[in-house]
């Protein structure tokens, strides 16, 4: 199974797993950067994964299902939050299977809060995580509560110590910068 970030706008990742013939991806805020990669390695569209309801993360459904290579595209969504396309709805505790990949759906509520987390255990187990959590920090509260996401972030890490974290931007050199300011004597930082 191949993993690849997608860089999209300033400072999102779109995450595509492909097994070299079909391909399964995560948050595409922009259909660009998708339909490049599926015509670059010729791979059909399997299904979507989407963590929560910004645009940045959902703003490139329509177009991208509109894509030949995606006209048979499954997308699983939460189930209470509002989707610009239909979706599957899916919740916690849900599981799905898409490109012989069971995959855990978690709901990580804190930056809205109907947000997911989506876990397959591979051989080395791989967790999508939207904007829950990032290097260095986690998530806005945009909606939720800080006890709400002090919660979804002790949930995942919870998961297997060797689960390798895709997040949805890559702010580590920020959130590095403001940990710095609050904890300025901190020598892991």
């Amino acid at each position: 199974m191949n993993l690849l970030p997608l860089p999209a706008f300033e400072d999102n990742y779109i995450w595509m797993l492909h097994n070299a013939r079909e391909a399964l991806v995560v948050d595409p805020g922009d259909a660009t950067p998708v339909i490049a990669e599926l015509d670059r390695a010729d791979l059909q569209l399997a299904g979507i994964l989407v963590t929560h309801k910004h645009p940045d993360h959902v703003g490139g459904l329509s177009r991208l299902l509109a894509h030949p290579r995606a006209r048979d595209a499954q997308v699983w969504g939460p189930a209470t939050e509002p989707m610009p396309v239909p979706v599957i709805p899916v919740q916690d505790g849900d599981r799905l299977h898409a490109l012989d990949l069971d995959i855990e759906v978690m709901a990580v509520p804190g930056h809205t809060l109907g947000h997911l987390a989506f876990w397959a255990d591979l051989s080395d187990s791989v967790l999508f995580c939207g904007d829950t959590m990032f290097s260095g920090g986690c998530g806005r509260l945009f909606e939720g509560t800080p006890a709400q996401m002090h919660a979804s972030l002790t949930r995942l890490a919870a998961l297997p110590a060797t689960t390798r974290v895709c997040c949805a931007h890559e702010y580590t050199l920020a959130n590095l910068r403001f940990a710095r300011a609050v904890e300025p004597h901190s020598l892991a930082l």
